[in-house]
């Protein structure tokens, strides 16, 4: 079948039994209408089958994932819309397949491996959470997903249509978005990070900041000298008392967007309330000075993310018109009848 809900042992279960039944049936074509031999069929995509079952498995997950799925059309039935979901997944697999993308266990750990050595973490436990904050899902939810993504990012880079953003348009984020890459900003900060995933770790390290929280409001100039010591658990910040020197809010926000947060409301000599940045570490961060940025020092990463905001529109668009190169057929009466699509056209391409 579709292969996007690893892990089902009850599903394969029962899509075994289905296409069981189908070999069966093709045996004894001449004795059975063609109507009832496709009666549990919805569509095939190249030579991919799209069930009843596929279809009850897709549901849940289609409704999970609808607030993160974009240029969906809400007019349609949601019938049709989780069949257009299988059917967009069924030619990412396909085309995956033709340019010999695979994506199998060991993969799958190698991505969940590079992740955790470019966010810094080491637990399994701790990159799940992250996970989940960061992505605003379930780590079960993500996990599933991560074999299209992978398909996905991978025929980005060289089938899909790369058409960067006009100057027009980055002049345009960058007056609505002033407040975020308008200014660069040079701050210290202090972080502590928890030995183990404990509550009374964190309780701890909770207690430990609200310490220090305390302690550089009543004395500001404080701040350097705490940041330089070893309540300041990072060895990288330790060393420079604290300091980062002039960044943009802006590159600030691409790579550290919780310290971004907490400084875009603090003034020029405050200190921060305590938060947890994505390290799962407690933060106080003190603004040492601010000023303006020029649209130029920011432009490359205006322009990268405004094409990652349109890679989901560029992709799902591409995969639309990838339906012609694909071999469909539909026989859903629901959906055919929704989409008029005529019952005597049985292989034909999709919008």
């Amino acid at each position: 079948m579709l292969g996007i809900f690893p892990g089902s042992s009850a599903s394969f279960s029962r899509k075994f039994a289905l296409f069981s039944g189908i070999v069966s049936l093709s045996v004894f074509t001449s004795e059975i209408r063609p109507a009832e031999s496709l009666n549990r069929i919805i569509a095939t995509v190249g030579n991919q089958s799209i069930s009843e079952l596929d279809f009850d498995d897709a549901q849940d997950k289609y409704q999970r994932l609808t607030k993160y799925l974009k240029n969906e059309d809400m007019r349609k039935s949601l019938r049709t819309r989780i069949i257009d979901f299988l059917i967009d997944r069924a030619v990412v697999d396909s085309i995956s397949e033709d340019e010999s993308i695979q994506v199998n266990e060991k993969r799958l750990e190698s991505e969940i491996e590079k992740r955790m050595e470019f966010m810094g973490i080491t637990s399994r436990k701790q990159f799940e959470k992250a996970v989940e904050s960061s992505s605003g899902m379930s780590y079960e939810l993500w996990y599933t997903e991560l074999p299209y993504q992978i398909k996905k990012t991978q025929l980005m880079q060289y089938k899909v249509p790369n058409h960067p953003p006009s100057d027009k348009d980055i002049r345009a984020w960058y007056a609505q978005n002033r407040e975020k890459v308008g200014f660069e900003v040079q701050y210290r900060q202090i972080a502590i990070s928890p030995n183990n995933d404990s509550i009374t770790e964190e309780s701890r390290i909770h207690k430990e900041a609200t310490e220090i929280k305390k302690s550089v409001l009543s004395d500001p100039a404080s701040f350097g000298l705490i940041a330089g010591s070893p309540r300041n658990t990072d060895a990288g910040l330790r060393a420079r008392k604290g300091l980062i020197d002039w960044i943009s809010s802006f590159e600030l926000y691409k790579t550290n967007r919780s310290v971004a947060v907490a400084l875009s409301s603090v003034p020029v000599g405050s200190v921060s309330e305590v938060f947890r940045d994505e390290r799962k570490r407690y933060c106080i961060v003190k603004v040492e000075g601010k000023r303006p940025t020029p649209l130029e020092n920011v432009r490359q990463g205006i322009v990268n993310l405004l094409s990652r905001e349109k890679e989901d529109e560029n992709f799902i668009k591409w995969v639309r018109e990838s339906r012609s190169t694909v071999p469909i057929q539909i026989f859903d009466e629901a959906y055919k009848k929704e989409n008029k699509i005529p019952d005597q056209q049985e292989h034909f391409n999709l919008d």
